[in-house]
């Protein structure tokens, strides 16, 4: 059976699919309709359509990194717990409970070290950064 999580970019791309189709499972969606769509999603995450390929690549000096912690239920502080190389935020198991007055906080970044990575997410927290993903994931 197929698992994903929902605020991924795959999923809000099968729920736009869904509202173009209507409620019939058999309904049509027009190419064009898709097309504005995923143009708008990715308008909507700051790529320029129009421009090049390379506004999505990694600068050479940044690797991925994935910081992982406890985001304080009362504050805007992020208690990183450790940070991985690589992308896992994802991969990372779903527990069925939770901490008191935390949550869970996974998130990939690209950064220069593991230092910049935690440092990036950290700043993310404080400015209210809804692309971590708090209580729902956690090594």
């Amino acid at each position: 059976m197929l698992t994903f999580d929902p605020s991924t970019a795959s999923a809000k791309l099968f729920h736009t699919w869904c509202e173009l189709r209507g409620p019939d499972p058999e309904g049509e969606v027009r190419g064009g309709d898709l097309v504005e769509a995923v143009a708008a999603m990715f308008g909507a995450i700051g790529l320029d359509v129009g421009g090049p390929e390379s506004q999505v690549d990694v600068p050479a000096d940044h690797r991925v990194f994935t910081v992982i912690g406890l985001a304080c239920d009362h504050s805007d502080e992020l208690y990183v717990a450790g940070v991985l190389p690589g992308e896992h935020a994802e991969s990372i198991a779903m527990l069925d409970r939770s901490e008191d007055h935390f949550g869970r906080y996974a998130h990939t970044f690209t950064a220069v070290s593991a230092d910049s990575a935690a440092d990036q997410a950290r700043a993310g927290r404080k400015e209210s950064d809804t692309a971590g993903v708090t209580d729902r994931y956690v090594v």
